[in-house]
Parts: structure tokens; sequence; C-alpha cells
């Protein structure tokens, strides 16, 4: 969890031992591909894992599956799941709590493959950071702060507004039309999914 006020520790603890893991942000990203992906064993995307998260050398490769499961879980918990408390409290004009969105306004705005052209021309424009650049040294919890406090004129923060518009009442205007039009441009392949 990211915290202003504690210090970083990139490291999970499995039997008393401490493991040193790469928290930047394209490893993390590249994590979340290999963990969707349905082709491999989850013996083999257990494996790949520890690689990709804590190197090809790294000692946890030579302790018993369940350590080795348990160190991916803890990267998991610790950096990949979403948690409620991470999620803002929306309020209305007045500072009441808004009510939570049902299941059909909970639908997924954005992909981090799909839209990487997107977030990197916005990551340019907003903070002048190159991602490309950042590969291997921006850490995790900054990128997605970051990509969350995106301002509403960058690209990225733009389409998923148009993605998220709807219709405000049953009458037909030319508003209505052209976001249609924009949200069929702007649409998502139906085999996105992100793990966030």
């Amino acid at each position: 969890m990211f915290s202003l006020y504690q210090k970083v520790n990139d490291d999970v603890e499995v039997s008393g031992i401490k493991y040193p893991l790469n928290a930047s942000f394209d490893v993390m990203l590249k994590l979340i591909d290999l963990l969707k992906e349905k082709r491999l064993s989850d013996i083999n995307k257990l494996k790949l894992s520890i690689m990709l998260v804590f190197g090809r050398e790294s000692q946890l490769l030579n302790i018993s599956i369940e350590d080795q499961a348990e160190a991916i879980r803890q990267v998991f918990d610790g950096y990949l799941k979403s948690s409620k408390n991470d999620k803002p409290v929306k309020r209305d004009l007045q500072g009441n709590v808004m009510p939570e969105l049902d299941e059909e306004e909970k639908k997924v705005l954005y992909s981090i493959n799909h839209d990487a052209e997107y977030i990197y021309a916005s990551f340019m424009q907003a903070y002048g950071l190159d991602l490309l650049e950042q590969q291997g040294k921006l850490h995790w919890f900054k990128f997605k702060a970051l990509l969350s406090g995106l301002p509403e004129d960058t690209k990225f923060e733009q389409v998923m507004s148009i993605r998220s518009w709807k219709k405000p009442s049953n009458s037909k205007n030319a508003h209505e039309t052209q976001m249609k039009k924009l949200q069929e441009i702007y649409a998502l392949p139906d085999t996105e999914s992100e793990v966030t």
C-alpha cells in the first residue's frame, strides 16, 4: 500500500527469511500479464513470476512450492490487489456519501495494454515523464498514483470519460449521437481485463 509517511519495503518474508523484490511498474505490469496467461500451468506461472519479480538467481527458486506460492501471494496482496481503502469515497456537492455503483456501472474503463499509447502520451503531457525511460526505475505505487492523478485534459482521461459517459435522459440529441460514436471508437476489446 502507498504511504507518504512509511518507508517502502520492497521485500517479502517467507519462513523467517526476507527476499527483496523489484517493484518497478513495468515488472508489475508484466506480472499481471503473466498471471492472466491461460496457456501456462500454475507451476510454470509460479516459477516465471518468481524469476520476474525476485530475479533469475533468487534463492526463492530453491525452496518449497508452498513457500514460493506464499511469496507471490504476498506480492499480489501487497502490490496488485485492490482494496476498498484504496478507492476514494465519492460524495455529492453537499458532502454526502454517494451510494456504491451497481455491477453494470462498474465496467472496466481502461486497459493498461490497450491504452498504452494514451497512458504514455498523458504521462509525457502531464508530468514530462517518459515511461519507456522509467522502466526498471519508477516504482509501481508511484505509477499507480500518477495514473490516477492524471488531469482531465490528458488523452487518457478524455478516453475514460468517453467510455464512462451515460445518456442523461430518453431524448436524442447531437451530443448523445457524438458520444455514442466516440464510445465505439474508444471501446476496449472484449478480451481485455485487468488485475488491479
